[in-house]
């Protein structure tokens, strides 16, 4: 089994902002909701992958420990950048944060430096994830597989069984040979096993992405495409793929588990976790189920998947790709774009109330509600 080998958009040295900054797929999944009560605390997710560079300083906090299974390479440290790509949108902390900026990292290297493995060394991995445990008695909820082949097998199937018996919600990559049609079938394994979740990619603009799987047993979509995050030697890159897709799932998993045990005392089953992302999924392509979006773009935000883009000096503005036109445009005011705040709150699809100056020490300007 190999990497779902990804496409290189660009490696930089530094972020696009000075200050921690969300990439753009974390935003469209609208994570930040979530951070207000929980940012992953407590939950843990094993990257079984390349490795993970537990030196960047975007990811060390979080590292939890890892073990490699790949005999010629004993350090879980990442060769490749694969596996630290997806731990950086699952759980990055510094100059970008991840989906789950406080969850915990547990890195399963079972793929060598040019992304490839045995399914001994894959099911070895998944296993000591299962059996895991901390010192503080943390076990894993969440296991990232940014990985597959094109066949099944019986003893890794046998061991996600068990993975799933265990309460571990199993979060895969649909695989990269899809062509944009959803009447095309493309299976890849583990992530057409029915215990795991199976993540399709769509564009920025949510439309699905050209090169993602389609079959009958994709269960959500998310940001796969030009996905910025973390890579070794405390770089970032822009990286292509259902790879991608699968750790937004994964953070958003995590986030789960914690807000549910916050609640609970307890941990969610991973039924009760599919059905959930399936429900509070946003319908994309055919009404309901397809075969290639699945149940839709998982968000949290229940009105989500929206790619605003709005043009200063201009009524133009587009919303995921379509035209549509504002009563006032926008315009530049000290290097800060500012528009409508009324028709801003109609594009966030929230409410807000203009209220007027009165003799009050802290109204003498008039006050704006708003309320989301």
């Amino acid at each position: 089994m190999r990497i779902f080998k990804p496409k290189i958009g660009g490696v930089y040295a530094h972020t696009l902002s000075t200050e921690p900054w969300s990439p753009p797929g974390v935003s469209l999944m609208a994570a930040r909701r979530m951070w207000p009560t929980t940012r992953g605390e407590g939950a843990v997710v094993a990257v079984i992958d390349t490795g993970v560079d537990y030196k960047h300083h975007d990811l060390a906090p979080n590292i939890i420990g890892g073990r490699s299974f790949v005999a010629a390479e004993p350090d879980y440290m990442d060769y490749n950048g694969h596996g630290t790509h997806v731990a950086g949108t699952i759980a990055a902390r510094g100059q970008i944060l991840g989906m789950a900026p406080d969850a915990g990292i547990l890195a399963v290297k079972v793929l060598n430096k040019n992304g490839q493995g045995s399914y001994s060394d894959i099911i070895q991995g998944i296993a000591w994830a299962r059996q895991w445990e901390g010192k503080k008695g943390e076990r894993v909820n969440v296991i990232n597989m940014s990985l597959g082949g094109p066949l099944p097998n019986n003893a890794m199937h046998r061991e996600l069984v068990k993975v799933a018996q265990e309460g571990i919600t199993v979060v895969c990559a649909a695989g990269n040979s899809g062509d944009g049609k959803d009447y095309t079938e493309e299976i890849s394994y583990p992530a057409y096993y029915t215990e795991c979740l199976a993540v399709g990619a769509v564009e920025l603009n949510t439309r699905a992405a050209n090169f993602s799987n389609s079959n009958d047993r994709i269960d959500i979509v998310a940001p796969g495409v030009e996905t910025y995050s973390t890579y070794p030697d405390n770089q970032y890159v822009k990286l292509s793929g259902t790879s991608m897709a699968s750790p937004h799932i994964s953070g958003a998993v995590a986030l789960i588990y914690s807000r549910y045990f916050m609640r609970f005392k307890k941990y969610p089953a991973p039924e009760y976790l599919k059905d959930l992302l399936h429900y509070q999924a946003i319908d994309l392509g055919k009404i309901g189920f397809d075969n290639l979006y699945g149940f839709g773009l998982f968000s949290f935000n229940i009105d989500g998947g929206k790619a605003i883009r709005l043009i200063p000096g201009s009524r133009r503005y587009f919303v995921n790709g379509r035209e549509y036109h504002l009563q006032e445009e926008p315009a530049w005011h000290d290097s800060s774009a500012s528009a409508s705040m009324q028709e801003l709150c109609n594009l966030l699809s929230c409410d807000s109330t203009a209220l007027p100056a009165d003799t009050s020490p802290d109204n003498t300007g008039g006050q704006i509600d708003i309320w989301n």
